[in-house]
């Protein structure tokens, strides 16, 4: 595992100095993450990743074994399904796993090549295979008559997409409900990071030779060790949280990082830029639909959130202010309010059918 924690480390070091943060030097980089590491933090200490459930093993479709964990699993009357976002893992639903226990069997997954899942075939790793594997998790996790509600951050929103697309016959049946967070319906190949457009274009196309080069040959990885965690702490601060954000939150968040797996995070990063268009999102105008967007998200604007709103008519869309991609630790309990209003309109719907 330590390996493989330089490993994921170094790649997204490389990464940095793509999107430009290594630029202001290493002398900068190190006082920039000791001012973040400094500032006040409303979760020092914080017991990130404590949380755990009955561990439950799913076999996807083409055998890779996955890891879930089920909350309350004496509950059938509704489930709710966790699916955590690109270099995360199902802690990253830390704060919800604590607010909305009680309101029903929640299941919690780390998608393949994260956490504690296997990485499966790389031939597999794209999105469809995403929404397979989402299909898996519910079969092997929640009792057939069970109503369930969808819950998706970032990639996990676009694997929710995945699956209504393969399954429209669950949607309005056995799913009652989706909410989806800091997520895209497509094009992300498009987003800027808000970097000048030039600088934008340029690492769109470097990134992904970069990450694949950086997983090349252990010389390359030695080469750039040194960039590794501190250079990914700041481009996390800088580009994937809003401003002021919880050093406690960010580090957490390096940590899973760190975690997995190099084969999933270049072959997913990849998948999910090549995309135009992920979903029309056509089925989810079957269930009751929150989409959260987050007003300083550089990775998945508000923009895209809008969109996804756009093509479902009866989607509910609120715009968290201040927050970045990782709204779900950086408010946390307006993340949890909100999907707890819509586990309850779920509820309601299920037992009136």
């Amino acid at each position: 595992m330590g390996r493989a924690i330089r490993t994921s480390r170094n790649i997204l070091g490389a990464a940095a100095l793509t999107a430009g943060v290594a630029g202001i030097g290493l002398a900068g980089q190190r006082r920039a993450v000791r001012r973040m590491q400094v500032r006040p933090d409303a979760h020092a200490g914080e017991p990130f990743g404590s949380l755990r459930g009955r561990p439950v093993p799913v076999r996807a479709e083409d055998g890779t074994r996955l890891y879930a964990e089920i909350d309350g699993d004496d509950r059938t009357d509704l489930a709710i399904v966790f699916s955590h976002g690109w270099t995360l893992t199902q802690d990253s639903w830390h704060f919800q796993r604590r607010a909305l226990r009680g309101l029903g069997r929640l299941v919690f997954w780390d998608q393949r090549g994260h956490g504690r899942s296997d990485g499966g075939d790389r031939v597999g790793n794209d999105l469809d295979q995403l929404g397979h594997d989402l299909a898996a998790v519910i079969e092997q996790t929640v009792p057939a008559e069970t109503p369930v509600v969808l819950i998706g951050h970032s990639m996990g929103g676009m694997t929710i997409q995945r699956y209504a697309d393969a399954y429209p016959e669950a949607m309005g049946r056995k799913v009652q409900a989706v909410g989806l967070l800091n997520t895209s319906s497509g094009g992300l190949g498009e987003v800027t990071l808000g970097l000048p457009a030039l600088l934008a274009r340029s690492t769109q196309r470097v990134m992904p030779r970069a990450l694949r080069a950086a997983g090349a040959g252990s010389g390359l990885i030695e080469k750039v060790r040194h960039l590794g965690k501190e250079g990914t702490l700041l481009f996390l601060d800088q580009f994937v949280f809003g401003p002021g954000a919880s050093p406690a939150t960010v580090a957490f968040t390096e940590e899973m990082l760190a975690d997995t797996r190099m084969d999933a995070l270049i072959d997913f990063f990849h998948s999910m830029i090549s995309y135009e268009v992920i979903s029309e999102c056509a089925e989810l105008g079957k269930v009751d639909t929150l989409v959260l967007g987050a007003e300083n998200d550089m990775l998945t604007p508000v923009g895209h959130s809008l969109k996804i709103a756009a093509c479902v008519e009866s989607a509910r869309l609120e715009v968290i202010p201040t927050a970045g991609h990782m709204a779900m630790l950086e408010r946390p309990s307006v993340v949890s309010d909100h999907l707890g209003d819509l586990i309850e309109r779920a509820r309601k719907t299920s037992a009136a059918a």
